[in-house]
């Protein structure tokens, strides 16, 4: 009889133990996902929101009438009315153009640790994007001087990115 009770207690025990451990694992994990998205989803969102806020002010100001002709806008209005007279455009842009590298940064970050494959995609686009912003802003002064013009397909923000990263924060 003995024998049982220390097969039962040992079992207990283990039992215990195994449970213990499962459940630190499992709260270890929400602490690391909740930091996850305090370090990089949270910041990502609010850079999108500031991008939001640029965009909309070029379009109020008429320095753009989409968000994929700002750089084309910025080399018309610098030929009609020469570059410091835009330099407000050109600060915007800047700032758009650098959330953007800051964003890509932050995704390349936490990708590893993305739990969804359409938030997967949605980055890969927006990194596209904002690749293809960056090249055609640094290239805005040499097309300017060669007296040429911006490709005719502007990069456009991929739709839906700020709700992919709502829904992968949540």
């Amino acid at each position: 009889m003995p024998e049982r009770t220390s097969l039962r207690c040992a079992i207990v025990t283990v039992t215990a133990v195994a449970l213990t451990a499962v459940i630190t694992a499992y709260f270890e994990q929400q602490r690391l996902r909740q930091r996850d998205v305090a370090d990089t989803l949270q910041p990502i969102a609010a850079l999108l929101a500031d991008n939001q806020k640029i965009i909309e002010s070029l379009k109020k100001d008429g320095y753009a009438s989409s968000a994929g002709a700002i750089v084309s806008t910025y080399l018309a209005r610098i030929r009609k009315d020469g570059i410091p007279n835009n330099s407000p455009m050109k600060e915007r842009v800047d700032a758009l153009v650098s959330n953007n590298t800051t964003i890509v940064a932050l995704l390349s970050k936490y990708l590893p640790r993305a739990h969804s494959a359409e938030f997967r995609v949605a980055a890969g686009k927006f990194t596209d994007y904002a690749s293809s912003l960056r090249v055609e802003w640094q290239s805005v002064f040499e097309i300017f001087m060669a007296g040429g013009n911006v490709p005719v397909t502007a990069p456009e923000i991929p739709a839906g990115f700020a709700q992919a990263v709502a829904t992968e924060a949540s």
